[in-house]
């Protein structure tokens, strides 16, 4: 009977013990873009903490264009979309990316490179790059790690919709 009592004890500790993480919640609309470049919520979701207020501010150069989002003022996630010389590998790009070492790789393949808390995908542009220029777009988490299902979706999601951007289309700039 001491035995059941002390079970019981030590489980309803352990519930009010949780309890005061499980009231954090995301209380902001989770957005359906990263500084423009469409992404399904459903995508981001996953990768974003719960907190009050979201924003987002977007920074880069020609060939290199960088969102950041915040949740309730600290960088949560990053994103990038950059265009490198030609025949650059995915490998390269990834292996030179913070967040990503070769211990750290969840999944390898043709056209994504995943981690626990970043990703990198090569952008098959619509229509090829007359400098002959490879595009990668990268996700970053600054908050810990996620699913690496979560974050092989997002890269997808991002990858695809980064064939639309201005990396891809404006020819030899």
């Amino acid at each position: 009977m001491a035995c059941v009592a002390g079970a019981v004890a030590v489980g309803l500790a352990l519930t009010s013990c949780s309890s005061g993480t499980s009231d954090k919640k995301r209380e902001y609309a989770v957005p359906s873009s990263m500084c423009g470049t469409a992404m399904p919520p459903s995508a981001l979701e996953p990768l974003l903490p719960a907190g009050k207020t979201i924003s987002s501010r977007s920074s880069g150069s020609p060939g290199y264009a960088r969102c950041q989002v915040s949740v309730d003022g600290k960088v949560v996630l990053s994103s990038i979309i950059e265009r490198w010389s030609p025949r650059t590998t995915l490998t390269k790009v990834a292996f030179g990316t913070y967040g990503i070492t070769a211990h750290s790789v969840n999944k390898e393949g043709e056209r994504y490179i995943v981690a626990d808390s970043a990703a990198v995908g090569h952008v098959e542009c619509a229509a090829k790059r007359k400098d002959g220029a490879e595009v990668f777009a990268v996700i970053r988490t600054h908050h810990g790690s996620v699913d690496t299902a979560a974050m092989e979706k997002a890269i997808s999601e991002f990858t695809d919709a980064a064939a639309t951007s201005k990396e891809c289309t404006e020819l030899n700039t």
